[in-house]
């Protein structure tokens, strides 16, 4: 087992499905990162600074006349670092490798000549750089000038080494890479590392522990379903992956990218295609659920406040790099805002960042809201994050026309069940907050949540048909097409006993329930696919964002969050139902369903489960969350947390070391006393700062929820 097995397994060759041979990389800084690497020693492939920038080499090494490429090698990725093993009977290599928080490429080389020949060892750098000084790279994207410091051991002289017949030689190399005016923090920081030349081994295990931190400073889960235990670890790690400082620009705080831009095309110092690496918005308050419950509550203030930075001049949040401020995306960032704040209860942080957050509501709402109502239009589809879903065209002469190319093509705006409860939730959470700290908006904001509470309710829902749908932005007609945000005002907790037919069509193969996941529009709508395209027609590409089928993780976490809310107001009626879908969820996280390839997606066939797309390591969901409010039961709110667990069908589980308002939470289940856990009873044990204070007995929960103020 290595040093990190206790978090993911090895894993030998990880490479990208469009890019075979091209190896993924664990850790990142934060600034620098791998988009991809060849089987070579050092840094070769595809490295980032910031944004992508395709950088194809930072230092490699070549033995004899050979090219740097050691193939046939084997790659092994982990969380913390790398490790590339070759041998082919004249040379033995080994290394191991990594990026540093700090922005630093380091590798440690262990070279051994087996041959009965001397074999030269040449050190290869960008084209115009040296060894000791600062290297400027030649690409000029986001107005960034990314300078290096590259170091080698003594072993290597001039850049070269010469290796005798039977010799061993173990070198450490590091690059530090910075922006142009921080050339004399790059070399201090080149030249620390090379001080640690005498016991490189000692460095290279203390640079992995302080990246395995990460995963000390959140709760541990553990339980009887391999796979479930192996993704929290997985969604613990990808949360860490997408961690970035840019410290510049729209972007000067912490923040989470939506993902580390492997979609992108790989064109040496340029950039093309959608790039994830930058702040989104509308994935912020999804990761924003997750990273809550880590024990790290100054990352989640900076991403918070990463937020404001991106305002536009008329206060919404928008995508951005450091150099831009690009569209808006709907999303909830004021709810996740107020669910961070029930676990923390910082209020002079709610103080600080409550008028950005305001601004950003009130902007958005005026701009959106109906001429009659507070319902919000979508103007661009795009703008959802859900593009191309059927209802936009369903108002259209040709109803669902052959080909719907170009995002202003043809399509009706809609008032949107997604956006308008968004609205809804942004508004409720706000308004708590003003209420919290003695702002006099509150008021404010809870008028305009019910007022679309009720109209959702009123216009949206189709009594006949038993399902919430769209609306033309003018008429009010609706749109009938049952896309998957039709769930999403249970998911609010804004609906009643007469609305539960929502959740038929939810957990029916007939509709969403097509297989894996939960199908982004159901299945009978005339333009279904559940792997994209548009009536055969697939002119966005294989890898093409459509939701007028595909299963995205982004709205089945959703949907399963709404199911279990709904099965826990309802005598856990529909507990099985949440396991069972989340099961499947659980297995998108795995290829081919193999518990040691985690490698998450964009979205899936509905059907299959295939990954249609290929950005490994997504960050564009929430799971973490729903093991811990469901699964564990642990429900925040303004006054401590009621414990609330789904009956999950584990033989036992673990969830340790979880805070809420300073207080930590342990919460065991096992279905026979002593199985799992030898100190405690059948059923569930609930340890508050690791004091008994419930314990069931039986196999579950029996009685009513119970409330514990903190």
């Amino acid at each position: 087992m290595s040093r990190c097995e206790k978090y993911l397994p090895d894993i030998r060759n990880r490479s990208l499905r469009k890019y075979p041979g091209k190896y993924l990389f664990g850790p990142t800084g934060a600034r620098l990162w791998a988009d991809c690497l060849e089987s070579a020693p050092g840094f070769l492939g595809r490295m980032d600074f910031i944004h992508k920038l395709n950088l194809p080499l930072l230092f490699t090494v070549r033995a004899g006349g050979r090219g740097p490429e050691l193939v046939p090698g084997e790659n092994i990725w982990r969380p913390d670092e790398g490790e590339l093993r070759f041998s082919d009977g004249e040379i033995s290599f080994s290394e191991r490798k990594t990026i540093t928080w700090r922005d630093e490429a380091v590798s440690l080389q262990t070279w051994e000549n087996l041959s009965d020949r001397p074999v030269r060892l040449e050190i290869i750098l960008p084209r115009g750089a040296g060894e000791g000084e600062c290297f400027l790279f030649p690409c000029a994207l986001h107005g960034l000038k990314v300078k290096m410091c590259f170091r080698a051991g003594k072993a290597f002289q001039n850049g070269a080494c010469v290796l005798a017949p039977g010799s061993r030689v173990s070198v450490l190399m590091a690059a530090a890479l910075g922006l142009e005016g921080e050339e004399e923090d790059i070399l201090r920081r080149a030249d620390a590392l090379m001080g640690c030349e005498e016991r490189p081994e000692e460095l290279m295990d203390s640079l992995s522990a302080e990246y395995l931190r990460w995963f000390d400073d959140a709760p541990a889960f553990e339980c009887s379903d391999p796979y479930i235990e192996r993704c929290w670890r997985y969604r613990l790690y990808i949360l860490r992956s997408c961690l970035a400082r840019p410290g510049l620009g729209y972007l000067k705080h912490e923040l989470f990218y939506e993902g580390r831009a492997h979609g992108m095309a790989k064109t040496e110092y340029s950039a093309s295609g959608w790039e994830f690496s930058r702040l989104i918005p509308l994935s912020t308050p999804l990761t924003m659920t997750d990273m809550r419950w880590c024990r790290r509550p100054e990352t989640g203030r900076e991403a918070f406040r990463a937020l404001i930075d991106t305002a536009n001049s008329d206060g919404a949040f928008s995508v951005s790099s450091v150099d831009a401020n690009g569209k808006e995306y709907v999303n909830f960032a004021g709810w996740a805002l107020y669910n961070f704040y029930l676990l923390w209860g910082d209020r002079e942080f709610i103080r600080e960042v409550l008028p950005g957050f305001k601004k950003d509501l009130l902007s958005v709402h005026a701009r959106h809201k109906g001429e009659r109502d507070d319902l919000q239009i979508c103007y661009t589809h795009a703008l959802t994050g859900k593009e191309y879903q059927p209802g936009y065209w369903f108002f259209t002469n040709q109803c669902f026309p052959p080909k719907v190319r170009g995002t202003q093509e043809g399509y009706t705006p809609l008032k949107r069940v997604d956006c308008s409860v968004y609205m809804y939730l942004n508004c409720m959470g706000l308004g708590a907050l003003c209420r919290e700290v003695e702002d006099a908006d509150a008021g404010r904001f809870f008028e305009i949540a019910e007022s679309i509470r009720r109209d959702v309710l009123d216009k949206m829902w189709d009594k006949t048909g038993g399902c919430f749908y769209d609306l033309h932005y003018q008429t009010d007609k609706k749109a009938y097409v049952k896309h998957i945000v039709s769930v999403y005002p249970l998911w609010a907790g804004i609906t009643g006993e007469e609305h539960l037919k929502q959740l038929d069509y939810l957990f029916s193969p007939d509709y969403f329930a097509r297989g894996s996941g939960f199908a982004s529009a159901a299945a009978d709508c005339p333009v279904y696919s559940p792997s994209g395209g548009w009536k055969g027609d697939y002119f966005k590409g294989r890898d093409g964002c459509m939701w007028n089928g595909p299963s995205w993780p982004y709205t089945t976490c959703i949907a399963l969050d709404a199911a279990a809310r709904q099965s826990k107001a309802h005598g856990h009626l529909w507990d099985g139902e949440f396991m069972r879908f989340f099961r499947q969820y659980t297995m998108e996280h795995f290829r081919g369903g193999d518990i040691d390839q985690p490698y998450l997606v964009e979205f899936y066939n509905a059907e299959t489960g295939e990954a249609l797309s290929d950005e490994a390591d997504y960050n564009h969901s929430f799971y973490i969350d729903l093991v811990v409010r469901h699964i564990a039961g642990i429900e925040p709110d303004e006054k401590g947390f009621c414990f609330s667990p789904v009956d999950a069908g584990l033989s036992h589980f673990a969830l340790k070391d979880v805070l809420v308002r300073g207080h930590r939470i342990d919460v065991y289940y096992q279905k026979k006393a002593g199985a799992a856990y030898p100190e405690f009873g059948e059923g569930y044990t609930l340890l508050i700062d690791g004091l008994k204070r419930l314990e069931t007995g039986g196999a579950g929960l029996n009685g009513p929820d119970q409330h514990f103020e903190l």
